[in-house]
């Protein structure tokens, strides 16, 4: 049975928007709010109709509640690009069909926000000890690389493993949408910050390439149900993305 939350928009938000619990309830609801007025409006007209429709609010509510809590700038081309490929997912996952947009789909896309939250909270402690920009404690675990990018596709698997537990259906998403809106963000990155535009769309390449690869020998593996598939390849691609960091460095 299909899952009602958008599993690689969830997943993508989880990565960029997870480094402090602020952030994350932002987007996290967002996410929630795209979703279920896609799959509300897909009952009533075209799915594809609907899901232009949910990815363009997804966007302007995304953009505009970053902006609004200080979180965002309108000029930080590279957050913005995060904002709208995390909007064009809730968008993909509206034109997939939906099963309607009562029950379980509030339920789903809660779970999916609370999780989340969970993962911000961490993510924000072993970064540097705070919680909401507070600081509440110091120890030794610390590191800033728990707030960038390839930690932050490690956590997005857990993340989406353990929704997948508990509303009992596999996180069937597209991992690969998630390493191309990495990839996309790295380049661009590169780009717009005056970095080595080389190393970035080698890094980017190559990260695609082996998720690819990760995916044909994955058949092999039995890592759990609720880890199977997306949540186990998005992991993967946090510590393929983490290596290629310290090679291209």
């Amino acid at each position: 049975m299909k899952v009602r939350y958008s599993v690689e928009a969830f997943a993508l938000a989880m990565v960029l928007f997870t480094t402090g619990l602020e952030a994350a309830l932002i987007a996290g609801a967002v996410v929630v709010a795209g979703t279920v007025l896609g799959d509300i409006l897909a009952e009533k007209m075209a799915p594809k109709a609907a899901a232009v429709v949910a990815g363009i609010v997804t966007a302007a509510l995304l953009i505009g509640g970053m902006t609004f809590a200080g979180l965002m700038e309108l000029a930080a081309n590279v957050e913005l690009i995060g904002a709208i490929l995390v909007a064009v997912l809730v968008a993909k996952h509206v034109s997939e069909g939906t099963e309607g947009a009562e029950g379980n789909v509030i339920k789903e896309n809660y779970v999916a926000l609370a999780i989340m939250l969970v993962v911000a909270l961490v993510r924000e402690v072993l970064a540097g000890g705070a919680v909401f920009g507070y600081e509440v404690a110091e120890f030794t675990a610390m590191s800033a690389s728990y707030g960038k990018n390839p930690m932050g596709l490690v956590f997005a698997g857990l993340g989406m493993a353990a929704v997948a537990g508990i509303v009992k259906k596999e996180a069937a998403g597209c991992s690969r949408c998630v390493a191309i809106a990495i990839a996309v963000m790295t380049v661009a990155g590169a780009v717009l910050g005056g970095g080595n535009m080389v190393k970035a769309v080698v890094s980017a390449c190559i990260s695609v390439v082996a998720l690819v690869s990760i995916q044909k020998k994955m058949i092999f593996s039995t890592p759990g149900k609720s880890f199977a598939g997306f949540p186990v390849e998005v992991i993967s691609l946090g510590f393929v993305t983490m290596m290629l960091s310290q090679i291209l460095a």
